[in-house]
């Protein structure tokens, strides 16, 4: 009985492996997970100012509360407009978890965490920065 001494190499190629490469433009605007940035344990008056990074106010600039609806989605809750200050005043604000938007649009980055200070009321006072344009969903809607 003879034996026979075999060198084989295995090639293995697949697809699945390749990687496909996305500019930020190309991202589905569905694909962006959206979480809460402002949480409040009870009922408060929500209150604040938006400024800039040099300190100046905006003004006339839309500000939405969207509260999560237990499904993980976000939900128009409250909307106001700055004064000329940028000042703003959502009212009496219900206990719970919110998405809060301080910029109509993506030309500003979004705050990650909303905090209050106060202890009767919350006042919010935020510095908006300008978002990089080339940003991933930089197309999509804001949420």
């Amino acid at each position: 009985m003879q034996q026979s001494n075999c060198s084989c190499v295995l090639i293995l190629s697949s697809v699945a492996l390749a990687q496909k490469v996305m500019r930020p433009d190309q991202v589905p605007c569905s694909e962006e997970i959206v979480r809460s940035n402002f949480e409040l344990k009870e009922k408060l008056n929500t209150s604040g100012e938006l400024t800039d990074t040099a300190s100046a106010p905006l003004s006339n600039s839309k500000i939405l509360l969207n509260v999560d609806d237990t499904r993980g989605k976000f939900v128009p809750y409250r909307s106001v407009v700055t004064d000329k200050d940028g000042h703003f005043d959502f009212g009496l604000v219900d206990a719970g978890r919110y998405r809060f938007l301080a910029a109509p649009n993506r030309g500003w980055k979004q705050p990650r965490k909303v905090t209050c200070t106060g202890e009767h009321a919350c006042e919010i006072n935020l510095v908006l920065e300008v978002n990089p344009t080339d940003q991933e969903f930089a197309g999509c809607p804001i949420r």
